[in-house]
């Protein structure tokens, strides 16, 4: 059950218990009853039975030795309004296509080049060569100049 559905019906099981209770033999009754939903929204009911009344002040004025007295208060509040669903969609994914190109292989060119050697002479400048004689004494000694023959391998096409 929802909580008007139980309100309403906790507040008529008491307003019916109240009301048999009037004829039991007592001095003086008094019975308040207040049910609120938390949203503003009100109910309360009150009951005076008995000889004795509730004055204006100190005792004295209105009601006072008469029978009963039986109140009955609605309250209502409107509720604020809600605000609106915040919807948050995600955004949009596009996936373009590359198109697909299909071309055949370059033509592969075979050259007709080769690796080929040939000897070139060259001049040795003359120098200094560091030696060690028969006696363990460091001395230097003359190389003179001349000619080396080197493999130079170049490619042709």
């Amino acid at each position: 059950m929802n909580n008007t559905v139980k309100t309403t019906f906790f507040g008529v099981v008491a307003v019916t218990g109240l009301l048999l209770a009037g004829s039991a033999n007592a001095d003086s009754v008094s019975i308040g009853l207040g049910i609120s939903d938390g949203y503003g929204s009100s109910f309360s009911f009150g009951l005076n039975s008995g000889g004795h009344g509730h004055g204006g002040g100190y005792g004295h004025g209105y009601g006072y030795g008469h029978g009963g007295d039986v109140r009955l208060g609605f309250g209502y509040a409107a509720r604020p309004p809600c605000p609106p669903p915040v919807v948050y969609a995600p955004r949009q994914v596009v996936y373009v296509q590359q198109p697909v190109v299909y071309a055949p292989p370059p033509p592969v060119v075979v050259q007709s080049s080769y690796w080929q050697e040939r000897e070139e002479r060259t001049w040795i400048e003359g120098y200094w060569v560091e030696t060690v004689d028969a006696y363990g004494r460091r001395c230097k000694m003359w190389q003179p100049g001349r000619w080396e023959v080197r493999r130079i391998r170049e490619w042709v096409q």
